[in-house]
């Protein structure tokens, strides 16, 4: 490997990206990963599971609030942390008890307060991930959001980790309640680096007042209605194929009859490892080919390995397949988060930069939350092999619109 492929990671701004993609990663895979084992193991229904997908609708609703971080401070603490920093406390602190309350739910006693406190959860979470992109547009050069895309992607799988192997490691020693509690304190830790050891000046700039549908009108001004519609139709469909398989990966190596230290070993630290690997390739190959070059290479190793969950299904719980299969996923995803995420910041002005990014981010949020939400009954009418096949289907329109773009919509005619 040589220097020239880790440099451009190598600085105080994508360190401090680094930390807070740990935190934006660990709320989600405690609720589409913990949460999910831990229902499972509960034995509640597939399709009930699935369902808890819809918990991740503050993700997709993020928009309609992201004006308001974007354009108001929080009195007394903005004056000595800066807009950023102020709403990054509040909103961290929130997430941490929220987090807690979780852990000390029981789904087998009373399922909708669980499902409350994990909506909660990704409403807090939500808020910090509008914060935490804010920030990491604003910062970045546009040549570097691929390099900013790479440590958030890192970051955030590292999060993984913590979140998803880290949890099923300690239930063996502890309940899931004080499982629940180690996970909120390592998110405390990071909030005391993110706010108070890294020091910034871009928290502190004078930031412009410009209305809260500034940053919409800017957007839809910017792009033609057809160029419009083009955007939002390849950002919905790129992961679509991805998210569906994603959301019942977990419940899936569980019913086929994998342990959860299985799971850990390999799902949430091989494959951590392998999807970090894919991030730093494809933080390297936007840099090297370009965006859509990227996205296209991605996106056909994104369908392609869906096929793999196929496989292990007819195999059965086999170890070594299953280190096959999630390094498939697993590199394949991280490939196409690192061009995808950099993708979509490019397509944000950096003044309204909080609004826009979780506009974008909020289309494929649709797709993760609302459309995966009924995989669960998928499974139960057509069985796993078939539902993986068609997850694979899924994938393939946003493929087919890259070729578009690359012929007749390049990114020069997308950015502002």
């Amino acid at each position: 490997m040589n220097i020239e492929f880790l440099k451009i990671y190598y600085s105080k701004k994508i360190l401090l990206i680094f930390v807070m993609g740990i935190a934006s990663g660990i709320p989600l895979y405690m609720i589409l990963s913990t949460l999910f084992i831990w229902l499972t193991r509960e034995n509640i229904d597939i399709s009930t599971v699935g369902l808890f997908a819809l918990t991740q609708i503050p993700w997709s609703l993020k928009f309609t609030w992201a004006p308001f971080i974007d354009n108001y401070n929080i009195p007394i603490l903005s004056k000595y942390f800066g807009q950023r920093k102020s709403w990054l406390l509040i909103t961290q602190i929130l997430l941490i008890f929220s987090l807690i309350l979780l852990g000390f739910s029981d789904p087998t006693e009373n399922l909708i307060l669980t499902a409350s406190f994990a909506l909660l959860t990704a409403f807090f979470s939500a808020n910090q991930d509008i914060i935490i992109d804010a920030f990491r547009i604003e910062i970045l050069e546009n040549e570097l959001q691929g390099a900013g895309a790479a440590a958030t992607q890192f970051g955030y799988r590292v999060g993984g980790i913590m979140a998803g192997a880290g949890s099923l490691y300690l239930k063996s020693i502890f309940s899931w309640s004080e499982v629940f509690i180690l996970i909120a304190l390592v998110l405390l830790f990071l909030m005391i680096l993110c706010i108070f050891v890294f020091k910034t000046n871009s928290y502190h700039k004078k930031r412009k007042q410009d209305g809260l549908l500034a940053p919409f009108r800017e957007f839809i001004t910017r792009n033609s209605i057809k160029n419009l519609i083009i955007i939002l139709f390849f950002i919905f469909f790129f992961k679509f194929g991805d998210v569906v398989a994603g959301i019942m990966a977990n419940p899936f190596y569980v019913k086929i009859g994998f342990s959860n230290i299985d799971i850990a070993n390999a799902s949430k630290i091989f494959g951590v490892f392998m999807t970090l690997f894919g991030v730093l390739c494809g933080g390297y190959l936007v840099k090297k080919i370009g965006l859509i070059n990227s996205l296209i290479i991605s996106g056909f190793f994104q369908i392609v390995s869906n096929l793999l969950y196929v496989l292990l299904n007819i195999i059965g719980p086999e170890f070594n397949f299953l280190l096959i299969t999630v390094a498939g996923e697993n590199f394949s995803g991280g490939l196409g988060s690192a061009a995808f995420v950099a993708y979509l910041s490019v397509l944000c002005k950096k003044e309204f930069s909080g609004t826009q990014y979780a506009i974008l981010s909020s289309v494929m949020g649709v797709a993760r939350t609302f459309l995966s939400s009924p995989s669960g009954f998928i499974v139960e009418s057509l069985g796993w092999s078939y539902f993986f096949v068609l997850s694979t289907i899924f994938g393939l329109p946003g493929l087919i619109i890259l070729f578009w773009m690359k012929q007749r919509f390049p990114i020069k005619m997308q950015i502002p």
